[in-house]
């Protein structure tokens, strides 16, 4: 059901910053936003589509990235000048330094801001990139602070993600709302993939601490004894050459590897898998934080998905043998043990996946997401 038009038609929300515009956290909540009858004000100039390590490469940046973003933030000035009226601003993903600009083109509007993650425990303890007490990490921490105090509300995407706001930065809880990630139905649904003897397990993703991506590699040499079981793993980042030289010593001779595929392809790839794997199976304290994009994109198509044992799944909805399997993080056991329950009962794979797919309808559709916008929107300051 969609919002009543006639009272979200006055409804102007400017869509601010620098986000990436197709990472699914901005452009499902613009479409959703848009779909339900809200006039959406892009405000909008590219910087983040270009840099493939968004979060590490500008902390490692080269005078040349901060002057392209001075000369972007010139562009977004300039826009948001021009633009008309709105009621409420959203400020994107990638948001922390655009928070800085909105408040100050807008002191006394209702900002939003959508983080989708903290640049201090992204560095610091996940990608483990400066060390905690290090200049680079004071900077990191006092961005997400002051990012956040200049922010209306924040919105994250599990409740354990906003109760480690909350913690870290010092954030009033009622300051605090959760809007999870969700899936773009209109790309992911159902569809009949290719058949074949093969037993084909997937996993994408990017290769960062938090994947876990060396207990995958594990899991699949120890399943590699059973000659119907394929791997396909899709991605490359921080960890790539390191797990690639375990990969090497390991030598599985049942995974393909593939660097990148266009996101168009996504769907057809998940169609053509059996058993997908969707969970942060890293143990940094962040995997048990939040939820992936692709759980919420595996499930928009009905697969039987594997997810991590976090109270960020358990809180999302998810419950072990009814709508997931639940694997415990860290362990390429548990990996083997997930994927085997599955393969071997074909009842509790349809189960889950239909399961998987109602909790999807209900709570993480491109509707679901855009009427809990729209609340935040009318009513999130109350």
């Amino acid at each position: 059901m969609r919002s009543d038009k006639k009272s979200d038609s006055k409804l102007s929300v400017c869509y601010f910053g620098t986000y990436e515009r197709n990472y699914p956290r901005n452009s499902i909540l613009i479409k959703g936003l848009k779909r339900n009858n809200i006039n959406v004000i892009e405000c909008h100039v590219p910087f983040w589509e270009k840099t493939e390590d968004k979060t590490g490469n500008f902390f490692k940046s080269k005078p040349k990235i901060l002057w392209n973003i001075m000369k972007a933030y010139a562009k977004l000035i300039k826009k948001y000048i021009e633009s008309k009226k709105c009621d409420t601003i959203i400020v994107g993903y990638l948001g922390q330094f655009d928070m800085f600009l909105a408040r100050l083109l807008a002191p006394r509007k209702k900002i939003i801001f959508n983080p989708m993650i903290s640049l201090y425990d992204s560095l610091v303890f996940d990608r483990r990139l400066f060390k905690k007490n290090s200049l680079m990490a004071k900077i990191s921490f006092l961005i997400d602070k002051w990012s956040c105090k200049m922010a209306s509300i924040i919105i994250l995407d599990t409740p354990e993600h906003a109760r480690y706001f909350q913690r870290a930065f010092k954030i009033k809880r009622k300051k605090l709302r959760v809007i999870p990630v969700g899936a773009d139905d209109d790309f992911f649904s159902k569809r009949d993939g290719e058949k074949g003897d093969s037993i084909n397990i997937l996993f994408y993703g990017k290769f960062t601490p938090i994947h876990g991506t060396e207990y995958i590699l594990k899991a699949a040499k120890i399943l590699e004894k059973n000659k119907k079981i394929k791997f396909t793993i899709i991605g490359k980042g921080q960890t790539y050459k390191k797990d690639m030289a375990l990969a090497r010593e390991l030598k599985p001779n049942n995974i393909e590897f593939i660097e990148w595929v266009p996101y168009s392809e996504l769907p057809t790839i998940i169609s053509n898998s059996d058993i997908c794997l969707g969970g942060h199976f890293g143990l940094g304290e962040k995997a048990a934080r939040v939820i992936p994009n692709k759980t919420f994109q595996m499930i928009a198509m009905q697969k039987p998905v594997v997810v991590s044992d976090s109270m960020a799944s358990m809180e999302g909805g998810f419950i072990n043998k009814e709508n997931a399997i639940f694997c415990k993080r860290g362990d390429e056991h548990a990996i083997v043990d997930s994927i085997q329950q599955i393969i071997d009962n074909k009842t509790l794979a349809k189960k889950i996946s239909l399961n998987s797919y109602n909790l999807y309808k209900e709570n993480y559709s491109i509707d679901a997401l855009a009427r809990k916008t729209i609340s935040i929107i009318k009513n999130g300051d109350k």
